[in-house]
Parts: structure tokens; C-alpha cells; sequence
């Protein structure tokens, strides 16, 4: 299949050039001087230069770089103090040379420290019960104020870690742990198996005092999750989630997760609900733990919900990841969104997850998409301050509501199918929304399938129908207008959808007897066959 590229790239601001792509980083973070939040650094990223270059640009906010040496053809070039510069505005550092560099494979080695900050984000503090740790927070942008690298989710790259940090403290990442050596003044170097290759938001490590329970899943991949000292017990119930659901994703996806482990940790300072961080997932406190005797049902419902949203990414975002921040609406939160509901429904059919669907979150979108200031699912973004102001109702809520019609109108063989293939095809690359529609409209033979999804993830808003029928002897026929909801009542006669619609009838109950397609014009009249006078209809039952 012909893969689709995002031509909108190039209209981006202060994008990183494409003359340069990272494929290795070796980096060793020194947390020694953890109680005094300072941290050393030193990175060596391997990089391929495509053309004649004269400088070098990547992604540095927030750290002292003390050192640079460029390494090709066995030969090094030590840069000078003066031969690098910041753009704080953009959070880059170009590095130029006195001599143009070949086009061939190079190393680059930057040494550095930094300040273990208190923003939550980046390398920042935790403390628990007097406790001092620290933790990473990399989405979407924050991988540079932790280390210099090319923090843009297409420059995909492998990840060889090593920590120092006190002994007395667990020390986690992205992989489970290849080697550690006692150092001097009561630390441990952790050295960590090389991960799969991946996006830098996706690096993750955690230092801190933690419990954990353990098992493994039906397909021997290792779960494990931590908890504040004294707590594991409150750990068991994602666990036991978590061994559920893994192999069920497993099998949907037709792919088994990609990692020997996967490491869920309860982080007492953390800004968010979660974070999919390959093989090292983050969580508030509130989303992971359950305590038998005392947690609400509603709480322990959520903390279900969230694990399998997290679980989600680890294939739809991990595996497979946005070319860039435009296409994050789709990676994000609406695929995991929708999927979590089906994964919980799957273990746990007691919760009749999808009625709460309706109440909590088609419901929920709808309030703001009546307004006229809403917005379309799909925002261009040119910088990444813009990605949190797209964070709302409508990019989460609106948009897994969307997949959920798509699964109900295409079936779940073909999206099964067509999600299987594009997974396979896009496994460790990166891919746009496009692509994903292509692979679903093959599977289910359905060509128009992006002309359908375009109109309502690119435009604000969704369609009332105003339905009238008349009988035609032992025929229905039915004129249907549509027309954009706005809840002050007000007339938008521009707005207008493609809409496929399914009936059930009186003698036909639980399934869909008629397929009806509205192809874009304001109304349409259809003649529905053999539907008699006291048969009542329907419109889209499973939907």
C-alpha cells in the first residue's frame, strides 16, 4: 500500500531540519547530588547526515551544555564555547562547524548538568512522606530540558540508558535492568537494555522509594506495580487488570507487546492522570491504586478504565506514532479512549462500560460542540504551546466518539483487519491519520471512508436530522434534511456532513436491515422496501 505523506510539514515553523536524523542514543544521567536536585548528563547520539552541512541543530532548554566533540571517520572535532548558540524562543541549539561536514555517519557527545526542576514536567522532584525522587514528564516537548536531543516525534531513534543514582532508591526506565555496579558514595550505576526504536517523549525514568507486586501474563511478559512504601497491596487490582488486558490488545492488534516488561508506578507529584511511557508508565496516585476495603466502586472503575487507555498507547503511539502533533487528536486520546471502553467491557462485562459511554462522554461533547466557538477535531499545529489548548471535550470526548461510529460502520472484522495491517505496515515508523483511514477502507471495501471521516473531524460541530416518512403501500419512504445543531438555535445553512445511517425495524429488532448514505446535500429522500405500516423504524442502533 502507497503510504501518504503530510505535506502540511513544511509549513511548520521552526521545525528541525531532515539534513540530520538521530538513530542511537547512549545517554547516562548522574543523580547523585539528588537531595540538592542537580543533575550531570552525558549523551552520544549517532546520527546520519544526509548532505553537505555546516551546522548542526537540535533541541536543548534549560541545561548548561559544557562540552561538545563531533566524531566521523575516526576523526574528532572538539566545538568551542563559541561555535554553539540557543534559541530560547524555539528551544534549540545550533551547533556550526568551521568546515563543512560530508554527508556519512557521525557521533555527536554533549556533556551537561541541569537543575531537577519543580514544574512537573522535564526532570523534575517528587517527595513522598520526606521521601525525595524524581521522575520524568517528556510529552510533548520536554525530552530537551532533560537531555540535548531531536525532540520531534518522527525523529525515532533507540535508547541506551545508564543512571546513578543512591543505592537505597529504586531506579526504573523505559527496559529492564542489564547491569549495576555499586559506586562510590553510597550509588549504583544502573545500566538498562537498549529499547525498540522510539519517539524521545516516550524516554522514561524514575528514581525514588517504592514497593511493587509482580506476575506475569499469559504471554510471559513481566508486569509489575509500584506503589508509595507500605502500600502494595493497593497495587493488586491494576495488576491483575493489566495481566487481562495485555494478552486481549495482544490479540486484537494481532502483534504481542513489544517489550519483555511493562512497569506501572504510582508517582506522589505528577501533573496528569497518566503517561504511556514505553515499558515504564506514570501514574497520579489516584489512577493506579485501589484499596480493597475502602476505594468507591466508581474509583475503581476509573482506575480500570485508565490502565487500559495506557495499555493502548503502548501499541497505538508507542509502536506506531504521529509523524507530528497535528495527527495527536487521533493517537493521543480517541483510539485509546475508544479501545479502553472495549478492553474493560471485555474483562469486566459487569461494568456495562458502553451505556456509561453514552452518558460520560458522547453526552459530554456534545454540550460544547453546540457552540459557536467550538473547534474541529483536527487543529493544525505549528508550535507545541498549541497542543495543550486543543486538550478538551471535543479532542478527546467527540473524537473516540467518532471511532466508535467508524467501528459500528464498518464492523469489527474489517477494523480488526484493517487495524491489524496498519499496525503491521507502520510497526516502529512513524504515520498519519490518512494512512489509517486507507488501511480501514480497504479492509472493509469501502473507498469513501476518509471522504466520510474528513467531515467530521475537520469541520466544528455535528448534524440534527429532521426525519419525515410516508407510507407507499408496503414501502417507507423517508425524506431526511440535516442540519448543523447549535444550542441558541441559530441557523448554520454552510456546515453540512456525510452520513451513513443504519435502520432496524419492528420485525428486524437487533439488527440493521437498511444501510442508508447521505452523501454531503442538505436532504435526501429514501425508499426503504417491505417495511409495513406497523412496523415502527429505528435509526442507527448500534450507534
Amino acid at each position: 500500500m502507497a503510504n501518504i505523506i503530510d505535506t502540511s510539514v513544511g509549513e511548520l515553523t521552526h521545525r528541525l531540519p531532515t539534513t540530520i536524523i538521530p538513530s542511537h542514543y547512549q545517554l547516562y544521567i548522574d543523580v547523585s547530588q539528588l537531595e540538592q536536585y542537580i543533575f550531570q548528563g552525558v549523551v552520544e547520539i549517532d546520527i546520519h547526515i544526509n548532505e553537505i552541512v555546516n551546522k548542526i541543530i537540535l533541541n536543548s532548554i534549560d541545561l548548561n551544555i559544557t562540552k561538545i566533540e563531533y566524531q566521523q571517520n575516526d576523526s574528532v572535532s572538539l566545538i568551542s564555547d563559541d561555535s554553539f548558540e540557543f534559541d530560547e524562543e524555539y528551544e534549540q541549539v545550533t551547533i556550526k562547524f568551521a568546515q563543512s561536514i560530508n554527508p556519512g555517519n557521525g557521533r555527536l557527545h554533549i556533556e551537561f548538568n541541569g537543575i531537577i526542576n519543580d514544574q512537573l514536567h522535564g526532570f523534575y522532584r517528587t517527595k513522598d512522606n520526606n521521601q525525595i525522587g524524581a521522575c520524568t514528564q517528556f510529552e510533548p516537548g520536554y525530552a530537551r530540558r532533560a537531555f540535548p536531543c531531536f525532540d520531534e516525534p518522527s525523529f525515532k531513534a533507540k535508547f541506551t540508558i545508564s543512571i546513578r543514582a543512591p543505592k537505597h532508591l529504586t531506579t526504573l526506565s523505559n527496559m529492564s535492568i542489564k547491569s549495576q555496579r555499586n559506586d562510590e558514595d553510597h550509588t549504583c550505576i544502573y545500566e538498562f537494555d537498549t529499547t525498540p526504536i522510539m519517539s524521545t517523549y516516550l524516554v522514561a525514568y524514575v528514581i525514588g522509594a517504592y514497593d511493587y507486586v509482580e506476575t506475569h501474563d499469559s504471554n510471559n511478559v513481566q508486569i509489575r506495580v509500584y506503589t508509595p512504601v507500605g502500600k502494595k497491596e493497593r497495587g493488586l487490582f491494576a495488576l491483575h487488570t493489566t495481566a487481562k488486558i495485555l494478552p486481549f490488545y495482544a490479540e486484537y492488534f494481532g502483534i504481542k507487546y513489544p517489550l519483555s516488561k511493562v512497569d506501572m508506578i504510582a508517582i506522589a507529584d505528577f501533573g496528569s492522570g497518566a503517561m504511556e511511557n514505553w515499558g515504564l508508565i506514570t501514574f497520579h496516585e489516584t489512577y493506579l491504586l485501589v484499596d480493597s476495603h475502602n476505594t468507591a466502586q466508581e474509583t475503581k472503575q476509573e482506575v480500570a478504565v485508565i490502565v487500559a487507555h495506557e495499555l493502548a498507547h503502548q501499541w497505538f503511539g508507542n509502536l506506531v506514532t504521529m509523524e507530528w502533533w497535528n495527527d495527536l487528536w487521533l493517537n493521543e486520546d480517541n483510539f485509546a479512549t475508544w479501545i479502553q471502553f472495549l478492553a474493560v467491557d471485555h474483562i469486566y462485562p459487569e461494568y456495562d462500560i458502553w451505556t456509561q459511554f453514552l452518558s460520560d462522554t458522547l453526552a459530554t461533547c456534545m454540550i460544547p460542540d453546540a457552540l459557536h466557538n467550538s473547534h474541529p477535531i483536527e487543529m493544525p499545529i505549528k508550535k507545541l504551546s498549541e497542543i495543550n489548548e486543543i486538550f478538551d471535550d471535543i479532542t478527546y470526548e467527540k473524537g473516540s466518539s467518532v471511532i466508535r461510529f467508524l467501528h459500528a460502520y464498518i464492523g469489527d472484522e474489517a477494523f480488526r483487519n484493517g487495524l491489524a495491517n496498519y499496525l503491521a505496515e507502520y510497526a516502529y515508523k512513524n504515520t498519519i491519520t490518512e494512512n489509517l483511514w486507507s488501511h480501514l477502507s480497504q479492509a472493509s471495501k469501502r473507498p469513501h471512508l476518509s471522504d466520510i471521516l474528513s467531515t467530521w473531524t475537520k469541520q466544528m460541530g455535528y448534524p440534527l436530522l429532521n426525519i419525515k416518512q410516508e407510507q407507499k403501500g408496503n414501502n417507507r419512504l423517508l425524506t431526511i434534511e440535516h442540519t448543523r445543531f447549535l444550542a441558541d438555535g441559530t441557523i448554520d445553512n454552510n456546515s453540512k456532513w456525510k452520513i451513513p445511517i443504519s435502520i432496524c425495524t419492528k420485525s428486524n429488532p437487533n439488527e440493521s436491515v437498511h444501510q442508508l448514505y447521505m452523501n454531503g446535500e442538505k436532504e435526501q429522500e429514501f425508499l426503504l422496501e417491505k417495511v409495513s405500516e406497523t412496523d415502527w423504524i429505528k435509526l442507527n442502533l448500534f450507534r
